[in-house]
């Protein structure tokens, strides 16, 4: 995971920001990025997304509203399988976070609405669905609720362990950085 974080100009008319630069993305990835879809979600207060882990890269981008995103390495190969990294977007701190394909992300609305922006390096076609329970006790993700509105999908979400249970079997060093 990469957080870019660029400056914000702000005078009397608003502001302006650049969120990411392409060319410096890749530079720091050391590979190409190809992104092919933009995908834009609305959401009102009280509203939780995912946590869903589709196997594309997908840059992340909150224009307008607060939110409150976790991150999951739900991917069982590697060092940092089951650690959450929390992200607070809002009007002063508005990041963009690049995802590599299979980390979980979801998303919780604090204010009235969010635009949720995020690009992605493959086309959408529904088949590519998983995702994990938004209260799983192992992510143990500090949500600011206990009852968010959820979409039916959402509300059935397997736990970590039905998913993947036999990565829990897999002895592991403990890691003292974030999500790679």
């Amino acid at each position: 995971m990469v957080v870019l974080e660029t400056p914000t100009f702000e005078d009397d008319r608003g502001y302006f920001h650049e969120a990411f630069r392409l060319r410096d993305l890749e530079d720091y990835l050391g590979r190409t990025i190809p992104f092919v879809q933009v995908n834009h979600s609305r959401s009102r207060r009280n509203v939780l997304r995912g946590l869903h882990a589709e196997n594309w890269d997908k840059l992340v981008y909150v224009p307008f509203g607060e939110v409150f995103t976790a991150v999951a390495d739900i991917r069982p190969w590697s060092p940092t399988f089951g650690q959450v990294e929390t992200f607070h977007f809002k009007d002063r701190n508005r990041p963009t976070v690049f995802l590599p394909a299979g980390l979980a992300h979801g998303y919780y609305v604090i204010g009235d609405t969010a635009d949720y922006l995020y690009q992605v390096t493959n086309y959408y076609d529904g088949t590519d669905t998983r995702a994990v329970a938004w209260n799983d006790a192992d992510l143990a993700v500090p949500w600011p609720t206990r009852a968010p509105i959820l979409s039916e999908r959402d509300r059935n979400n397997p736990t970590l362990r039905e998913l993947l249970p036999d990565a829990f079997a897999i002895p592991r060093e403990p890691v003292l950085s974030g999500v790679a």
